[in-house]
């Protein structure tokens, strides 16, 4: 009877344990995670990890960031670790940070802008205005429904010249 318990409780743990590894994924998402954070792979990994992450990259991935060349890079600073090198702890490029931009003046400005007069008349005729709170009418609306009339009137005036030509006599 012991034997048999013995047997069940170890059969139980065997399954267990799979189950549990298999439940947190291949290691190659912990890779993606990592970069994912800052753009840099900060810890080391198995070697298999890393050519399974570069054998699954996400397609857009391996196109649009450096995702790709920051796992590369990462495979040959693990390899060199275990020959003993030392190596930079982090590898990747990194993200860039959003800092804001500090100036003396903006780069335009009512003086600067070259259409800061037609965006003013524009403003004063719509009764809108050209700051910051964007509620006018944009100027290239504006252009494009101009386009639109003169075509729209060209095209009438086109109709009554060939109204008129035909109604002269037939040769």
């Amino acid at each position: 009877m012991k034997r048999l318990l013995l047997l069940a409780v170890l059969a139980v743990a065997a399954t267990a344990i799979p189950a549990h590894a298999s439940a947190a994924g291949p290691c190659r998402n912990d890779i993606y995670d990592d970069w994912y954070q800052d753009g840099k792979i900060a810890s080391t990994y198995p070697i298999s990890c890393y050519r399974d992450a570069l054998r699954h990259i996400p397609g857009g991935d391996s196109v649009y960031t450096s995702l790709e060349d920051d796992i590369r890079a990462a495979l040959q600073a693990a390899i060199a670790r275990g020959r003993g090198e030392t190596v930079a702890p982090e590898v990747g490029h990194g993200f860039p940070k959003a800092s804001p931009v500090k100036s003396r003046r903006p780069m335009m400005d009512e003086r600067t802008h070259p259409l800061a007069s037609a965006t003013t008349t524009l403003a004063a005729a719509t009764g809108s205005s050209t700051g910051s709170g964007g509620g006018g009418v944009p100027l290239p609306l504006f252009v494009l429904g101009g386009v639109a009339l003169v075509l729209v009137v060209s095209g009438g005036i086109g109709l009554a010249v060939r109204a008129n030509r035909g109604s002269g006599p037939a040769v």
